[in-house]
């Protein structure tokens, strides 16, 4: 049940193994604590853990879950391992028994282990402020660690705090300048929120291959900044230096296929997606980018149908409940997706019923009230623009207000972008573009789709030179999913670009 990428590597001074005899525990706390005291009496188990804790900052889930796995074998009692497995698990119930078992074995952890358990708590009950809190007493309670302050960069920035994130990543780069936590941490703030700047998170990436040479990761995350900067070709050969470095790492082939999709190379693209799949435990992600190559070539009913086909395997694939439940919907929500942008409202209730079968089974997987409010109003917001694509305003409204009351007790900052997302749409609807602009203004900033609506909102208002602007942006947005796919051909003809 992986939730972030935001644990990264470091290059520990200290190596801490802390026992149940109370005289090693003195002279442990007496020493600087640059990183997680994991709790343990076997050696062996605290060697597979750091070594899981290195592949996780590497972002090789593969590789992270096997060693945290293998940390369990070694010392079932090991708490901490059992979180951390929980980040890279294959399906939500898998996370959540991870997270059960880590809870009976507190009992001794380390002050940081127990608190690291509350801060994936919040995960589970969607309470953004309590996250934020926690994170910050870690970064109190162990003022030289490098990994809590990029921990807590990674709060502030799913919280859309940019400038505090950025002052987090940047004290961890401080506390500790030869670990890639902090650098990771500026690159994913700086290409992926607002405002952006991909030249500084280039010079992050490069920081980072010059700190990890043999990385492959490192060479991918080098080649997502060329492609943010519209550098398609040389994101290419950075992929291929880190396909070089390790032919076994799948996301490198899938961030090639991307490449591939955008310079319109479909059949090359299917190739790569195929290929990381060969290197992968699970093929969904590449099942997924292998019909987005439909899209981009303008075939929609292709795609529709591929993702239809893939849905209709779940059931006979041999996994979990939960794992299928997972997949299904995300191949769901990419139907949905098309659904709406090609107006088809009929396809888009029929994918909307099928998705709540799946729906159900990740809320009761979590459990939490809030994970099945969250669940709710997703179906909700997928009916409403189904009743806005049919042109059933009244009923799109209702479902959007519904939509605010069903988050009601659901604490995150981010919880109304959707319902913002269905009242601008609305307003387009009723040629209310200043009113639609509004809406847009509040959902999720770091949308593609919520910025193609802006400069579809500010093109009718008639600030033409804003609408450009973004077009623009979004014509270079470069980054894989089935939003940029719906709309990159369409924008590029709008501003006439090849």
């Amino acid at each position: 049940m992986r939730k972030t990428t935001r644990f990264l590597f470091p290059l520990l001074a200290i190596t801490f193994l802390l026992i149940a005899c109370n005289d090693n525990e003195k002279t442990a706390s007496s020493l600087k604590i640059t990183d997680i005291p994991a709790t343990s009496k076997s050696k062996e188990a605290i060697a597979a853990f750091q070594e899981g804790l290195a592949f996780s900052d590497d972002n090789n889930g593969n590789k992270a879950r096997d060693a945290f796995a293998k940390a369990i074998q070694l010392d079932p009692n090991l708490a901490i391992a059992y979180m951390y497995k929980s980040n890279f698990d294959l399906s939500v119930k898998e996370g959540m028994d991870d997270l059960t078992t880590a809870k009976a074995h507190l009992d001794g952890a380390s002050e940081w282990e127990k608190m690291y358990y509350d801060l994936q708590q919040t995960y589970i009950t969607n309470d953004w402020n309590k996250r934020l809190e926690i994170a910050k007493k870690i970064t109190a309670a162990f003022p030289d660690a490098a990994r809590a302050q990029v921990d807590l960069g990674y709060v502030y920035l799913s919280g859309n705090e940019s400038d505090k994130a950025t002052e987090a990543f940047q004290k961890a780069i401080d506390l500790d300048p030869k670990w890639r936590g902090g650098y990771d941490g500026l690159v994913n703030r700086y290409v992926g929120s607002e405002p952006k700047d991909f030249k500084k998170a280039e010079t992050n990436a490069l920081k980072v291959v010059e700190l990890m040479p043999k990385s492959s990761n490192a060479q991918i995350s080098l080649g997502d900044c060329y492609r943010a900067e519209d550098d398609l070709e040389k994101a290419k050969v950075a992929y291929m230096n880190a396909i070089e470095l390790n032919p076994d790492e799948p996301v490198a082939y899938s961030k090639k296929g991307h490449v591939n999709s955008f310079l319109g190379k479909y059949d090359e693209a299917r190739n790569d997606y195929s290929e990381a799949a060969k290197h992968d435990v699970d093929a969904s992600n590449s099942n997924l980018f292998s019909a987005l190559t439909y899209v981009y070539a303008g075939d929609t009913k292709t795609a529709m149908q591929s993702f239809m086909d893939y849905v209709a395997k779940a059931d006979a694939s041999g996994n979990s409940k939960s794992k299928i439940a997972g997949d299904k919907l995300n191949y769901l929500s990419n139907c949905a997706m098309i659904s709406f942008h090609t107006c088809d409202a009929a396809k888009l209730r029929e994918v909307v019923t099928m998705m709540q079968g799946p729906s159900d089974q990740i809320g009761n997987d979590v459990g939490s009230a809030e994970q099945k409010s969250l669940q709710k109003a997703s179906l909700l917001y997928w009916s409403a623009l189904a009743d806005i694509n049919d042109g059933k305003l009244d009923d799109a409204k209702a479902k959007a207000e519904e939509i605010k009351t069903t988050l009601a007790s659901v604490n995150i900052p981010s919880k109304l972008q959707d319902y913002e997302m269905v009242q601008g749409c609305i307003s387009m609807k009723e040629k209310k573009y200043s009113d639609a602009l509004s809406h847009f203004e509040k959902a999720n900033p770091n949308s593609v789709y919520t910025n193609y609506f802006k400069a579809l909102a500010n093109e009718a208002t008639g600030n033409k030179d804003k609408a450009i602007e973004l077009l623009k942006q979004v014509s270079v947005y470069n980054f894989n999913g089935v939003d940029y796919a719906v709309i990159r051909n369409e924008v590029k003809k709008k501003l006439a670009m090849p």
